[in-house]
């Protein structure tokens, strides 16, 4: 949504920030002027505010009282009763995580503090954050923030995930030095990842900074873990925790967490009870390890929508490879140094070679400091020593054994790690290397020109899609402990297509909801809403409002039908909707000309609940009639046309199947049975049932 000049955008960003509370006139004039308002400065700020609710509330009749941007007698407020704010829900979210993580329950609170940052994107209130009666509130949402990013490191060191932990907080302490907590929770998963010296280096650094720059010594908690650590104490060790369902949050983001069905398998070597499906993927690899081992190396990319298992499918992997497996991953909720995922490569092929040399590029690179490199430096000079460095010393530890290097959630990498991608990718061939890059599909325009140089190589692709109804069943089973029927299985893939992070967070709702046997009529989850919700809000402004128009549609749409109601020409839809489809939310209908449908059922079901009822009637009679003149232009009259009957506009969204012999030109969704959840008028009654 375009909120309008900056100003209006500072007096939202204002009043979100007090949200439920009253704020002054001239607490407001003071903000939005830096305490010098011109003359004119209250009819501007009353102009703003009719614009704000014209924004806030399309359908609010003239005349007719304001109910969500409301004036009262000390100002002006937003209604927390009828406002949806991420905040409140990033403190909802942390609240729950604490209690799961109170209870014992690492796995819930993991999801929690996970989808609390997830709703982050960047600084709180950028258009006001110097305001006198905002700094409180930024500073408190960033300190909520940074401990909710340390409580979620907690949680993944609880089910396991030291080298997940190790990446994460290796940058997150890099931006935040004297954070103890963190400095505590990094030593312990560098200990547990087998890094013990790297862990006690570690406790050492924060402690003279403490003494330099504070004064002070380590809180006691520091000092007891420097004492552990040097005693090699049996309780640093990782224990898993019960057989429960659990995600693995690595740094996908919104980029979801992926589906596992006991304690996660961050480190190679990690015992894994349950791995569904992914036999084609798996040997795919093997038979690239096979040819690096035979000295043909290798360069594998695996991509895949967000929360398809792309980090799983590489755990099992490096599980099984019987080869050093050196790991880097980019991670999301902190800003990384340059070269970060290259960083702990290279860490950890010093710790696997000791005896071996390391060059002095190389050194500079693991001793530096994080401001030392300049993100996206030209490949001349120094860099590309550098480069040269690093590649001559990778390539000739696979001299004499194979080796593998996965970069996980490359398509966060920065520019500087991808150039050297594609130099390093330039030598894999020559050597018994297997490199495997992951990265999520819909950000592959991020990779376009590292991709290209991959292509010039030995490069295989695997494309991971979402588990088939015979896998989603077996998985479904694995996580609930119990035989799943195959209609609840049905039920189960027709709402997630098989993605294991939607099925996952589904089948948690309807476990909660003891409704197992009715998959179809279940709510979308909060957390597949937000990762939905977050994917299209970042396409342009224009394919999200033709999205929203086409979710009341159905899952299945014409395009004509949508483009007329939104209303835009046919050629600028199609050409909006190929966004849509490169973001992977749409694909075009291969059996009927001019339709398309989007990928999952959850995302049109998060549109759709996310489209005002008011707004949704509207929509809906204006689809009918649409739909009605294209049949018109068809092989149908104009009067079946305007017989189409619409369903009421609070209605649940279908799930309906495609037709098996589609009609030669349907209206806006295919037919569908009777007792079916319909928000999607039936065909003309010629076509009736």
């Amino acid at each position: 949504m375009d909120i309008g000049a900056p100003k209006q955008r500072a007096l939202l960003a204002l009043l979100v920030s007090q949200v439920g509370q009253p704020v002054p006139v001239d607490v407001i004039l003071e903000a939005l002027w830096a305490g010098h308002p011109p003359p004119s400065a209250m009819t501007s700020l009353q102009a703003y505010v009719s614009n704000l609710r014209r924004l806030l509330e399309p359908d609010r009749a003239p005349r007719t009282p304001a109910t969500v941007l409301r004036t009262s007698p000390w100002g002006y407020l937003l209604d927390i009763s009828v406002v949806d704010v991420d905040v409140c829900r990033f403190s909802e979210h942390a609240t729950a995580g604490w209690r799961a993580w109170d209870r014992d329950d690492p796995q819930q609170a993991l999801g929690e503090f996970e989808s609390g940052l997830a709703l982050w994107r960047g600084q709180a209130y950028p258009e006001v954050a110097d305001a006198p009666c905002v700094v409180p509130e930024v500073a408190r949402l960033e300190e909520l923030r940074l401990s909710v990013f340390e409580m979620r490191c907690a949680a993944l060191l609880a089910v396991g995930a030291h080298e997940v932990v190790v990446a994460e907080l290796g940058a997150f302490m890099k931006v935040n030095p004297l954070r103890e907590y963190g400095c505590e929770l990094l030593s312990l998963a560098l200990y547990r990842a087998g890094r013990q010296a790297d862990a006690l280096a570690v406790l050492r650094t924060i402690r003279v900074r403490l003494k330099e720059e504070m004064g002070i010594d380590p809180g006691p908690a520091l000092q007891q873990r420097s004492r552990e650590i040097l005693n090699q104490a049996p309780t640093l060790d990782w224990r898993p925790v019960p057989a429960v369902p659990t995600v693995v949050a690595s740094s996908e983001p919104a980029a979801p967490p992926q589906v596992v069905t006991t304690a996660p398998p961050p480190a190679p070597g990690a015992d894994v009870a349950v791995f569904v499906g992914r036999e084609t993927a798996l040997r795919q690899l093997t038979e690239a390890l096979a040819a690096a081992e035979a000295g043909r190396g290798r360069v594998v990319t695996v991509s895949g929508e967000p929360g398809v298992g792309k980090t799983c499918l590489l755990r099992r992997f490096a599980e099984s490879a019987g080869v050093p497996v050196f790991w880097g991953a980019c991670p999301e909720h902190v800003a990384a140094p340059s070269l970060w995922p290259w960083e702990q490569v290279l860490r950890a092929a010093k710790a696997s070679f000791p005896e071996r040399p390391v060059p002095g590029p190389v050194a500079e690179l693991l001793d530096r400091d994080p401001r030392s490199l300049v993100d996206g430096e030209d490949i001349t000079g120094a860099a590309l020593r550098r480069f040269e460095a690093i590649v001559h010393y990778l390539t000739d530890m696979s001299q004499n054994a194979p080796m593998v290097v996965t970069l996980d959630h490359f398509h966060r990498a920065d520019p500087s790690s991808l150039q050297l991608l594609a130099h390093l990718a330039e030598s894999v061939p020559a050597h018994r290397l297997l490199l495997v890059v992951s990265y999520r599909s819909d950000e592959a325009p991020i990779l376009a020109e590292a991709l290209a140089a991959l292509s010039r190589g030995e490069l295989a692709r695997i494309d991971l899609k979402g588990l088939d109804s015979r896998d989603t069943r077996t998985l479904a089973g694995a996580i609930l402990r119990q035989e799943v029927s195959k209609r609840t299985a049905e039920g189960l893939y027709a709402r997630t297509e098989g993605n294991p992070f939607f099925l996952l967070e589904l089948i948690k709702l309807l476990a909660g909801e003891q409704r197992l046997d009715d998959p179809l009529t279940a709510p979308v989850p909060v957390s597949v809403r937000e990762v939905a919700l977050r994917r299209v809000a970042r396409l342009p402004r224009p394919a999200a409002e033709l999205l929203s128009v086409a979710a009341v549609a159905g899952r299945h749409f014409d395009i004509e039908v949508v483009a007329e109601v939104v209303p835009i020409e046919i050629d600028a839809a199609l050409e909006i909707l190929d966004t849509a489809i490169a973001a992977g939310l749409v694909v075009e209908d291969q059996h009927r000309l001019g339709w398309f449908r989007f990928t999952h059922a959850l995302v049109t079901e998060a549109l759709y609940e996310t489209t005002g009822r008011l707004r949704r009637a509207r929509l809906l009679r204006r689809l009918g009639a649409a739909a009605g003149r294209a049949w018109a232009r068809g092989t149908e009259s104009a009067a079946e046309g305007a017989e189409y009957r619409l369903p009421a506009p609070d209605a649940p969204l279908p799930l309906t199947p495609l037709p098996q012999r589609p009609s030669p030109r349907p209206v806006v969704a295919p037919p569908y049975d009777s007792g079916s959840r319909g928000c999607r008028p039936p065909g003309p009654k010629s076509r009736g049932r």
